[in-house]
């Protein structure tokens, strides 16, 4: 009789270790899973503040190259209000053949072949918020707005600077064999009897002229697209940055 009362408290002792055991390894579990999500939640916190950090280092690098930008452009059209009054001056000589009556002739003759561009400098940025993995810019309207001013505006602004550069180039090449130095505020004709009558150099003030209006009309356009920006750049780094 004892011994069956031992074997009955034995299974009972039994199950009850049974019982204690799987409580334990159902509170080690919890644990585990409680830690990991703990563990997936600081990092998450950490990535998060590690791209809110990249994306305001981001936002002020981007600022600060379209002021660059903003500033290159207005001495760009600064530098063809200076020189297209001298240039329509002299074509308006050559075609009333009046060169001897104008001021500052030789000036006039060197400023035709002056050149310029823009040098963009958010290029970079622009290309890194294209490509990169982190999403840099949340606003969806502002990041929309910078990739359409670069593949449109800065593209467009491109193909009239190529026009602008193939006209510079038969102006070069003209005051190479024509003229004595240019481009550097003065320029000299070698026979200046000769370029009164050269309808090839007539052609090419008419053009250089032309080109230099139409490229100062754009960059004004162009300013206005850059200022906006400028602003919508400003109000994203005062809402995430501050």
């Amino acid at each position: 009789m004892k011994s069956i009362f031992k074997k009955i408290r034995k299974k009972v002792l039994n199950k009850t270790q049974i019982g204690k055991y799987f409580l334990y390894a159902i509170g080690e579990i919890l644990l585990i899973i409680i830690g990991i999500l703990i563990a997936v939640n600081i990092n998450e916190r950490i990535k998060k503040s590690e791209d809110a950090k990249l994306r305001c280092t981001y936002l002020n690098e981007l600022l600060y190259t379209f002021e660059y930008d903003i500033k290159d452009v207005k001495g760009n059209i600064k530098a063809f209000k200076e020189w297209n009054p001298k240039i329509h001056n002299l074509f308006n000589a050559l075609k009333g053949d009046t060169l001897s009556k104008i001021d500052s002739l030789y000036e006039k003759f060197g400023t035709v072949g002056n050149f310029i561009f823009f040098g963009q400098r958010s290029k970079s940025k622009i290309e890194e918020l294209k490509y990169s993995n982190t999403n840099l810019i949340k606003n969806r309207k502002l990041k929309n707005k910078i990739l359409l001013y670069q593949d449109e505006n800065i593209s467009f602004i491109r193909v009239l600077e190529k026009r602008y550069d193939l006209v510079g180039e038969d102006i070069r090449d003209y005051y190479t064999n024509h003229f004595k130095g240019y481009n550097y505020g003065k320029a000299f004709p070698i026979n200046i009897e000769t370029i009164k009558k050269d309808n090839r150099y007539f052609s090419l003030v008419f053009q250089r002229l032309k080109m230099n209006y139409l490229l100062q009309e754009h960059y004004e356009k162009l300013i206005l697209k850059q200022e906006e920006i400028k602003v919508l750049i400003i109000q994203e780094i005062e809402k995430n940055c501050n």
